[in-house]
């Protein structure tokens, strides 16, 4: 096989991983949504949920990446118009609106992971003053003379 064919069948490959790439990415990019609605409705096992594909997703991705990184390390210059193909150009569009779902979920999160621990606070006080009232003997009243 001569180096153009080499270079060829190697830069189908580099371009055949973007495009699954970025098909995961779409796929991230959906979660990414579904994560922002579940997070506004509180709907926190929608949000394991989603958190769940969302790590799988990831994983695959960097098995993507470093397939990549390894193909322009093999390719050198020759990968770089697949760098800059649509594919590629679609991935990082795909990255930032991830990244930009991802910026407004977060505040949500820590809203409600705040409001979850004042909420926490709240009831172990309430059990608190329960299981102290609780323990208090009943006291009979005593009898007072007020002459004395």
């Amino acid at each position: 096989m001569t180096r153009t064919n080499y270079i060829e069948a190697k830069a189908d490959s580099l371009l055949d991983l973007l495009i699954g790439q970025c098909a995961d990415l779409e796929a991230l990019l959906t979660l990414a949504r579904r994560e922002e609605e579940a997070v506004k409705a509180r709907n926190f096992d929608e949000l394991l949920r989603v958190t769940e594909e969302r790590a799988t997703l990831g994983e695959r991705l960097e098995v993507y990446h470093r397939q990549i990184a390894e193909m322009r390390l093999r390719l050198g210059a020759a990968a770089e118009p697949m760098l800059r193909s649509e594919a590629a150009s679609r991935a990082t569009l795909l990255v930032t609106g991830i990244l930009e779902y991802d910026a407004r979920s977060r505040p949500l999160l820590l809203t409600a992971r705040q409001e979850m621990a004042d909420q926490r606070l709240r009831l172990d006080q309430a059990q608190r003053g329960t299981r102290a009232y609780l323990q208090e003997e009943i006291k009979t009243p005593v009898a007072c003379d007020q002459r004395a």
